[in-house]
């Protein structure tokens, strides 16, 4: 022990249920904001807090509680002595989990609160007599400072009579202890949690040249701040000074800008031309310069690129990360064996393209002049965004979660405050859509290519408040699944549907089996195939409780007629559901989805469509209220679901009018 606590101390046999000097895990992140924000801890935790913060021992001073935090804070090596945040400190800011990142830290820095856990995890039984833990506790540290620090952080609670044991968060933690430790995985989140840079790839250049060390995307991408401080070797505090990073930062944006000037002169067809070499190429003389057995796509592909060559010969550089991918081999390798080939003269620049002055003839390779641009193209615009993104950087300790949510953590606000929103959209998804059908829709045409790739970049560097209404409408149904919510009402709203409806099925089947009512408010078409569509999406495979789902359209005329045989469809100026809106349960505990978007194949996988998804309850309220306002005005034009197993070969009107 660094510090010691004050002199006045809890009785463990006389605080029922106990904490130590109301510390828990959300006030000690409370107190690490307060440090990253320079904000004085005493001040951090107002007169207004202390009924929340400081629970049982809530007679104290502010200024004595604080005091208490900052000797956690240095035990636990969040701070330095000087009371500086330390890069541990900075990861805990930056994780989603505060209350998880601090027991795991609390676990890694002291000692006896692993040995504590590990004596936990062997007992089968969550209870424990008192006089169980006596026999654990083996000097006053363990008594006045540990054994209250472990109820404060969660791991058990203390009563007078025994102790209750919560496994879960005990094993948890002890599964996190014994991941192995990495350097990069702290850089990583070290880097991550100071720059608004989002793309892993640049993030890895940036951690790799603050660190000296190779760190690959993937790592930055499969690593959180809570990994990395599970996997961190764990010292003496450091605090790595903002002035480091943005030498890193300026360095990175130095050499992303001169990789931009390289794919802009590789893009230039007059620099110079390729010439051929006069020899031939096949299939047997590309495998042999492969170590080991080549795949066939790996062949292919060096002889495709030759065929293009030949065929282009102002085509004189080929961006090298889509072939490295391809072929499964770093830059150098790659060089070798193409270099090593008859009728070969080429570069390395930079790990980032070949250049070729000779090619040789590659009768066996197809033309793809078109593809090989476009990662030329593609590169160019990535490294352009990262220019930008470098240029407009910020090094700040500005905690992951917003100031509302700490204010959650110390007032427990409610949903009304605190609710989940989100922009929801629909844009052709490369990855979701799959490879085969967005080929289909790309083609041989160069500009859908591009858009194609434009549409991945964005996707990949959108920001986290951004979701699919595929996902949210999963969501929203999984709600229902998973809470069990008070009132148990679906509502849709959707002017048109397909069989989109179809791939909720087992949600909506399930949810009905839950006693779920679904109410379906939807436009009265006169198309007899439609009824017959929603007929087999909605209904075909809801085998069960479909006295549980009602059906009414809302559709009407400008001026009132009698709807006969005679009668001319196009002279009725009709009006009608536009809407689309979900929601489900009430306003409290429920949620709603509402935008552009139909129930529709098109709306959640094509057409660009935009809404908001939300829990607040004030807007699911009104949600639910406009949705109510026209099921009742909808009342006489409710479906006979019995009706619909066998549809007239006639046009339907709304009953007012026939």
């Amino acid at each position: 022990m660094t510090s010691n606590p004050p002199d006045e101390v809890i009785d463990l046999r006389t605080r029922s249920p106990e904490t130590l000097w109301g510390v828990s895990a959300e006030s000690l992140y409370l107190a690490v904001c307060a440090v990253a924000t320079d904000t004085p801890l005493s001040h951090a935790l107002k007169p207004h807090h202390t009924a929340t913060v400081l629970q049982t021992n809530d007679e104290r001073s502010t200024e004595t509680v604080a005091d208490v935090h900052h000797i956690l804070l240095t035990e636990l090596g969040l701070v330095t002595d000087d009371g500086e945040l330390t890069d541990r400190g900075r990861l805990v800011l930056s994780t989603e989990k505060p209350g998880e990142t601090i027991r795991l830290v609390a676990a890694h820095q002291l000692p006896r609160i692993q040995e504590f856990l590990r004596e936990f995890a062997s007992i089968d039984d969550d209870r424990l007599p008192r006089s169980e833990l006596e026999t654990l506790i083996r000097d006053a540290e363990d008594r006045n400072f540990i054994a209250p620090l472990l109820s404060s952080l969660a791991f058990l609670d203390l009563y007078p009579e025994g102790v209750i044991l919560d496994h879960k968060t005990i094993m948890q933690t002890i599964d996190r202890l014994e991941q192995d430790s990495t350097l990069p995985t702290m850089a990583i989140a070290l880097i991550n949690s100071l720059t608004t840079l989002d793309d892993p790839r640049l993030i890895a250049r940036v951690a790799a040249t603050h660190t000296g060390t190779s760190i690959t995307p993937t790592q930055v991408t499969q690593t959180t701040p809570l990994n990395a401080l599970a996997t961190a070797k764990y010292g003496d505090p450091v605090r790595t000074s903002t002035a480091e990073l943005a030498d890193a930062v300026d360095d990175t944006h130095i050499a992303v800008t001169d990789d931009v000037d390289t794919f802009e002169t590789a893009l230039d067809p007059e620099e110079r031309t390729v010439t051929r070499a006069g020899v031939t190429v096949d299939d047997n003389t590309v495998a042999s310069t492969f170590p080991g057995n080549p795949t066939d796509e790996s062949v292919t592909t060096v002889l495709d690129l030759f065929a293009t060559i030949h065929a282009h010969p102002q085509l004189h550089s080929i961006a090298l990360p889509p072939l490295t991918d391809v072929l499964d081999l770093d830059p150098y390798s790659l060089y070798r064996i193409v270099a090593n080939l008859p009728g070969v003269d080429c570069s390395l620049q930079d790990d980032l393209l070949l250049m070729f002055e000779t090619v040789p003839d590659a009768p066996g390779g197809v033309d793809r002049y078109d593809a090989f641009r476009d990662d030329l193209f593609e590169a160019l615009h990535t490294r352009l965004s990262w220019r930008d993104s470098l240029t407009d950087v910020t090094l700040t300790e500005t905690p992951h979660v917003r100031s509302e949510v700490i204010e959650s953590i110390i007032m427990g606000v409610d949903d009304d405050t605190i609710a989940p929103t989100y922009f929801v959209y629909t844009l052709p998804d490369p990855d979701a859509l799959g490879k085969e059908r967005m080929e289909k829709y790309v083609d041989d045409q160069p500009a859908l290519r591009r858009e194609r790739a434009r549409l991945k970049h964005w996707k990949d560097q959108r920001d986290n408040d951004l979701r699919r209404f595929t996902e949210m409408t999963d969501r929203l149904f999984t709600r229902g699944q998973e809470r069990d919510l008070e009132e148990r009402v679906v509502r849709i709203m959707t002017p048109y549907d397909d069989d989109t409806f179809s791939e909720y099925t087992s949600q909506l089947r399930s949810l009905l089996r839950d006693g779920y009512e679904l109410r379906l408010l939807t436009r009265h078409t006169k198309q007899r195939w439609e009824w017959e569509r929603l007929r087999d999406n909605l209904l075909g495979d809801l085998e069960e409780n479909r006295e549980n789902v009602t059906i009414r359209t809302y559709s009407r005329y400008k001026e009132y007629q009698r709807v006969t045989s005679e009668t001319d469809e196009t002279d009725l100026a009709e009006f009608g559901v536009h809407a689309k809106l979900q929601t489900i349960g009430h306003s409290i505990e429920g949620a709603a989805l509402l935008g552009s978007a139909n129930f529709m194949e098109n709306s959640y996988n094509w057409n660009p469509e935009c809404g908001v998804y939300t829990e607040n309850s004030n807007f699911v309220a009104a949600a639910i209220d406009f949705f109510d306002h026209v099921w009742e005005l909808s009342e006489a034009d409710e479906v006979d679901l019995t009706s619909l197993q066998e549809i007239p070969r006639r046009s339907f009107y709304p009953s007012y009018y026939v």
